[in-house]
Protein backbone atom coordinates (compact mmCIF):
# COMPACT_ATOMS: atom_id res chain seq x y z
CA UNK A 1 0.00 0.00 0.00
CA UNK A 2 1.44 3.61 -0.79
CA UNK A 3 0.59 6.44 1.53
CA UNK A 4 0.33 9.45 -0.16
CA UNK A 5 3.31 12.20 -0.20
CA UNK A 6 1.27 14.96 2.01
CA UNK A 7 0.68 11.78 5.05
CA UNK A 8 4.02 10.98 4.78
CA UNK A 9 5.72 14.69 5.08
CA UNK A 10 3.21 15.02 8.30
CA UNK A 11 4.21 12.38 9.66
CA UNK A 12 7.85 12.74 9.51
CA UNK A 13 7.36 16.27 10.77
CA UNK A 14 5.23 15.13 14.10
CA UNK A 15 7.76 12.19 14.31
CA UNK A 16 10.67 14.81 14.36
CA UNK A 17 9.15 17.67 16.78
CA UNK A 18 8.24 14.83 19.10
CA UNK A 19 11.80 13.91 18.77
CA UNK A 20 12.87 17.40 19.98
CA UNK A 21 10.78 17.58 22.78
CA UNK A 22 12.19 14.79 24.44
CA UNK A 23 15.94 15.89 23.71
CA UNK A 24 14.41 18.66 25.04
CA UNK A 25 13.28 17.38 28.01
CA UNK A 26 16.27 15.36 28.56
CA UNK A 27 18.88 18.55 28.57
CA UNK A 28 19.11 19.26 32.16
CA UNK A 29 18.21 23.13 33.16
CA UNK A 30 19.80 25.23 36.10
CA UNK A 31 19.16 24.35 39.50
CA UNK A 32 16.65 21.42 40.19
CA UNK A 33 15.54 22.15 36.73
CA UNK A 34 13.51 25.62 37.07
CA UNK A 35 15.61 28.85 36.39
CA UNK A 36 15.05 31.51 39.08
CA UNK A 37 12.30 34.17 37.32
CA UNK A 38 13.83 37.34 36.78
CA UNK A 39 11.45 39.10 38.46
CA UNK A 40 9.54 38.32 42.18
CA UNK A 41 6.57 40.13 43.57
CA UNK A 42 6.38 39.38 47.99
CA UNK A 43 4.57 41.03 50.79
CA UNK A 44 1.61 42.37 48.29
CA UNK A 45 -1.75 43.17 50.38
CA UNK A 46 -4.70 45.63 49.27
CA UNK A 47 -6.04 48.27 51.72
CA UNK A 48 -10.04 47.98 51.83
CA UNK A 49 -10.78 51.62 51.57
CA UNK A 50 -11.93 53.60 54.64
CA UNK A 51 -15.71 54.49 53.85
CA UNK A 52 -17.06 56.56 52.41
CA UNK A 53 -13.97 56.44 49.70
CA UNK A 54 -14.27 54.28 46.79
CA UNK A 55 -10.73 53.88 46.49
CA UNK A 56 -8.23 51.40 47.66
CA UNK A 57 -4.53 50.88 47.71
CA UNK A 58 -2.00 48.45 46.56
CA UNK A 59 1.25 47.45 48.11
CA UNK A 60 4.61 44.50 47.52
CA UNK A 61 8.07 44.55 46.89
CA UNK A 62 9.38 43.75 43.64
CA UNK A 63 13.12 41.88 43.17
CA UNK A 64 14.68 42.41 39.97
CA UNK A 65 16.89 38.81 39.98
CA UNK A 66 18.80 40.25 36.94
CA UNK A 67 21.97 42.41 35.81
CA UNK A 68 19.50 44.89 33.66
CA UNK A 69 17.22 46.88 35.15
CA UNK A 70 13.67 46.62 34.31
CA UNK A 71 10.43 48.77 34.75
CA UNK A 72 6.89 48.31 35.94
CA UNK A 73 4.79 49.56 33.82
CA UNK A 74 1.01 48.98 34.16
CA UNK A 75 -0.67 47.05 37.05
CA UNK A 76 -4.21 45.89 35.86
CA UNK A 77 -6.99 44.05 38.16
CA UNK A 78 -10.72 43.27 38.07
CA UNK A 79 -11.65 45.28 41.52
CA UNK A 80 -10.95 48.79 40.14
CA UNK A 81 -11.97 50.21 36.59
CA UNK A 82 -8.71 51.78 36.84
CA UNK A 83 -5.37 51.32 38.49
CA UNK A 84 -2.40 53.97 38.56
CA UNK A 85 1.11 53.63 40.06
CA UNK A 86 1.90 57.14 42.50
CA UNK A 87 5.00 58.27 43.69
CA UNK A 88 5.70 60.05 47.14
CA UNK A 89 7.43 63.56 45.78
CA UNK A 90 7.70 65.82 48.83
CA UNK A 91 4.54 64.39 50.66
CA UNK A 92 2.56 65.00 47.58
CA UNK A 93 0.95 61.71 45.87
CA UNK A 94 2.11 62.30 41.65
CA UNK A 95 0.77 59.78 39.29
CA UNK A 96 3.70 57.35 37.33
CA UNK A 97 2.34 57.46 33.59
CA UNK A 98 5.71 55.84 32.36
CA UNK A 99 5.84 53.35 34.88
CA UNK A 100 8.67 53.08 37.72
CA UNK A 101 12.27 52.05 37.95
CA UNK A 102 13.22 48.88 39.47
CA UNK A 103 17.11 48.58 39.41
CA UNK A 104 19.18 45.43 38.54
CA UNK A 105 19.56 43.36 41.04
CA UNK A 106 17.75 45.94 43.47
CA UNK A 107 14.10 45.87 44.66
CA UNK A 108 11.11 48.45 43.89
CA UNK A 109 9.27 48.99 47.56
CA UNK A 110 5.83 50.42 47.52
CA UNK A 111 4.54 50.67 51.16
CA UNK A 112 1.81 53.06 52.59
CA UNK A 113 2.39 56.80 52.71
CA UNK A 114 4.50 56.28 50.36
CA UNK A 115 4.47 54.66 46.05
CA UNK A 116 1.73 52.67 45.87
CA UNK A 117 -0.88 51.57 43.29
CA UNK A 118 -3.54 53.31 43.30
CA UNK A 119 -7.31 51.13 42.84
CA UNK A 120 -9.63 53.71 41.60
CA UNK A 121 -13.73 53.61 40.73
CA UNK A 122 -13.78 50.05 42.71
CA UNK A 123 -15.86 47.48 41.06
CA UNK A 124 -18.07 46.58 44.14
CA UNK A 125 -17.40 47.01 47.95
CA UNK A 126 -13.93 45.39 49.14
CA UNK A 127 -13.51 44.09 52.29
CA UNK A 128 -10.86 42.31 54.50
CA UNK A 129 -10.48 38.69 54.24
CA UNK A 130 -10.91 38.89 50.19
CA UNK A 131 -8.11 38.83 47.61
CA UNK A 132 -7.21 40.76 44.32
CA UNK A 133 -6.06 39.43 41.94
CA UNK A 134 -3.09 42.17 40.35
CA UNK A 135 -1.70 41.50 36.92
CA UNK A 136 2.07 43.61 37.04
CA UNK A 137 3.30 44.85 33.48
CA UNK A 138 7.24 45.21 33.07
CA UNK A 139 9.02 46.54 30.20
CA UNK A 140 11.82 42.75 29.80
CA UNK A 141 10.03 40.65 32.29
CA UNK A 142 6.42 40.54 30.81
CA UNK A 143 3.32 40.09 32.68
CA UNK A 144 3.28 38.66 36.79
CA UNK A 145 0.44 37.66 38.08
CA UNK A 146 -0.07 38.64 41.83
CA UNK A 147 -2.79 37.21 44.75
CA UNK A 148 -3.04 39.94 47.08
CA UNK A 149 -5.34 39.70 50.44
CA UNK A 150 -7.48 42.78 51.78
CA UNK A 151 -6.74 43.96 54.87
CA UNK A 152 -8.90 46.16 56.83
CA UNK A 153 -8.34 49.96 57.25
CA UNK A 154 -6.10 50.62 59.89
CA UNK A 155 -4.70 46.96 60.39
CA UNK A 156 -0.88 46.52 60.24
CA UNK A 157 0.80 45.12 56.61
CA UNK A 158 1.14 41.85 56.85
CA UNK A 159 4.75 40.20 57.06
CA UNK A 160 5.80 39.08 54.23
CA UNK A 161 5.78 35.67 54.51
CA UNK A 162 1.76 36.17 55.57
CA UNK A 163 1.73 38.27 52.70
CA UNK A 164 0.87 36.77 49.15
CA UNK A 165 3.07 36.19 46.18
CA UNK A 166 3.31 35.98 42.57
CA UNK A 167 3.62 33.70 39.68
CA UNK A 168 5.11 34.91 36.58
CA UNK A 169 3.06 34.03 33.84
CA UNK A 170 5.36 34.42 30.95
Amino acid sequence: MRLPLPAVVAGLAVAALGAAGLVRAAVPSGSGGTAPASITVTGAFVRAPAPPTKEAAAYFTVHNNTGTADRLLAVVTGAARESMLHEDVGGRMVPLPAGARVPAHGTLVLTAGQDHVMLEQLNGTMRAGQSVHLMLTFQHAGTVDVTAPVIAPGAPAPTTSAAAGASPSD
